[in-house]
């Protein structure tokens, strides 16, 4: 590749050789894109299951690796580490983020960029949908993502930082060496949210677009699901907690004072659920799955019983595992 490109999109991987391959086949073929104006960085972080040669098999010119072999004693997570790594080496305008396992549609590049390049953003959040093998975890994590992304929509909109997940992600580079760093963050196991309030307070405006899809498997098990929202909850202090706090804690104290007392507090729990089912199936009319609409009453409580769960498991193991890593809650 000669010169600069416009686009960086930065990729970290642990062992994911069986889907590294399809991820940057889907990021290569964006619409529109010519070949000189992206490029494709790889971090392989400590992968030992062939994930470097798996990527380095698809031959694309424009990508570029970079090979970790050690965790390091930055005191960061090796997630942060890796991503630190790929935003240091992206040489383009605007750098884009997905998963070793996410499939990025074809309009990915443009949908996120567009906001950015006409000066609308400084950077973009875009939806994420989850595949799964069987049952309806895949279904169930798309909800919970989408009501994810417009709660901190509506966040933003109101003046409160968002949360942005970087499986689908776009930001000037510049904003990077802005805020410091991951070193100026510090440690955090939800580097996406701490990456996203950290701009947003140095004053980058934030844009959610509902196009620009990436899709990504979904866990294997709701075991697992417990366990990754036992990481996804240290995410501190932030009116995005304080909001989901208050959200779920309205509805149970309203179910409890319904079958306790009935009467006036039965039609409030049923307009306050009903609300919040509401608000669910905005969220996903926006990012363009309707087909999930059926899910929208049922996602409040299943959410409450993951939470009851993440608690409950925090009592027998406080450790979480992170980029092949473990770490104290």
């Amino acid at each position: 590749m000669t010169g600069a490109p416009t686009y960086s999109v930065v990729i970290t991987a642990h062992n994911a050789a069986g889907t590294i391959g399809a991820t940057l086949n889907s990021v290569s073929k964006q619409a529109g894109i010519a070949g000189s104006e992206l490029e494709i960085v790889l971090v392989d972080d400590r992968s030992t299951d062939g994930t470097l040669d798996a990527a380095r098999a698809t031959a694309l010119p424009s990508l570029r690796t970079i090979r970790i072999d050690q965790a390091s004693s930055s005191g960061l997570t090796t997630r942060q580490d890796a991503l630190a790594a790929g935003f240091g080496a992206a040489r383009g305008e605007i750098v884009l983020t997905t998963d070793a396992d996410g499939v990025v549609a074809e309009d990915w590049v443009r949908a996120l960029a567009g906001p950015i390049l006409s000066g609308r953003a400084d950077a973009t959040a875009g939806p994420v949908s989850f595949k799964a093998r069987h049952g309806m975890l895949g279904a169930w994590q798309t909800v919970d993502v989408s009501d994810y992304l417009a709660t901190n929509q509506m966040l933003v909109a109101l003046g409160f930082q968002g949360g942005v997940l970087f499986g689908n992600f776009a930001f000037r580079r510049e904003w990077f060496d802005k805020i410091g760093g991951f070193d100026r963050i510090g440690m955090t196991l939800t580097e996406d949210l701490a990456f996203g309030r950290a701009i947003q307070a140095a004053g980058a405006r934030l844009v959610y677009v509902s196009g620009g899809t990436v899709e990504v498997a979904a866990c294997e098990s709701w075991r697992v699901l417990v366990e990754r929202a036992k990481r996804v909850s240290a995410g501190g202090a932030s009116a995005l907690a304080v909001w989901l706090g208050i959200r779920m804690t309205l509805l149970v104290v309203l179910a409890v004072c319904a079958l306790v007392f009935g009467g006036v507090f039965a039609w409030l729990f049923w307009l306050r659920y009903g609300l919040g089912a509401l608000f669910v199936g905005w969220a996903l009319i926006r990012v363009r799955k309707p087909g999930l609409l059926p899910l929208a009453p049922l996602y409040e409580p299943l959410a409450i019983a993951i939470g009851v769960a993440v608690m409950w498991r925090l009592t027998r193991n406080a450790e979480i595992e992170w980029g092949g890593r473990k770490y104290a809650r």
